[in-house]
């Protein structure tokens, strides 16, 4: 079957399971900027994406067409399955890399925003660590889901098998970029620059414990206080206590 054909079987399929159990409205409350929400839950989206990838396995040409073709039908649903496609391709880092920087002038919402950049922006960051410059100069990004990717492509470094002396220089560049962002305004922001921090403190405890101990001791203001304090979380007792007390709690 043509790529074409594919997404519209797979119309089909998405209308069919569309709604089921409400999901739909939760779906539209939850993930505000979707657009079109057939409302068909993440397993099944994942489970489609799988049928169709074993189909074409061996036609990667077919599979990036599909996912293609699946991206600009545009829907939420339609947008994951493509993304899920692509997670499972066989890319090189540069292709992953094009492919994400193509789709994320698209992107208008926070949970295409993040499996964006688990498919195909941080899985390629986790391999070619000079992508890292364009990471930085996406969290000066006027489009705060730009800035917002900028921040969850880093997540995906605990996939990196690059030396250490390179991964603990990207770690010490991504809280710079956490540093950068810490008073955004959008609060998509201020949860990413969260998850950010913990992934990291998983990675290198030292270095982020250092981090938060530093921010604690130049007394951020208000919401950056915020979301250090939710980051400290991943510290042990004995650091969280020392962070507070650093804060002024």
């Amino acid at each position: 079957m043509e790529p074409g054909e594919i997404v519209g079987q797979l119309d089909h399929t998405l209308r069919t399971l569309a709604g089921e159990g409400g999901y739909q409205g939760s779906v539209e409350r939850f993930v505000p900027g979707a657009g079109e929400v057939f409302g068909v839950r993440v397993p099944q989206l994942r489970e489609l994406a799988g049928e169709i990838f074993r189909q074409y396995q061996k036609s990667p040409g077919d599979l990036l067409a599909i996912a293609r073709s699946c991206w600009e039908r545009a829907s939420r649903e339609h947008r994951l399955v493509a993304l899920f496609l692509l997670n499972r391709t066989r890319l090189r880092p540069e292709e992953r890399w094009a492919l994400g920087e193509e789709f994320l002038s698209d992107v208008g919402d926070w949970e295409t925003c993040d499996q964006l950049c688990s498919a195909l922006l941080g899985r390629a960051l986790a391999q070619r660590p000079d992508f890292m410059d364009a990471v930085e100069r996406w969290s000066l990004d006027a489009n705060f889901w730009v800035r917002r990717a900028a921040l969850v492509s880093t997540v995906s470094l605990r996939r990196s098998k690059l030396e250490a002396a390179i991964q603990r220089a990207l770690d010490r560049r991504t809280l710079q970029v956490c540093e950068r962002l810490l008073d955004d305004p959008e609060a998509y922001i201020r949860k990413a620059v969260d998850w950010a921090l913990r992934e990291l403190i998983k990675r290198d405890y030292g270095l982020g414990q250092a981090f938060l101990f530093e921010q604690a001791i130049h007394k951020p203001g208000y919401p950056a206080r915020a979301t250090l304090k939710l980051a400290a979380k991943k510290l042990n007792k004995v650091d969280q206590a020392r962070f507070l007390e650093l804060l002024g709690e």
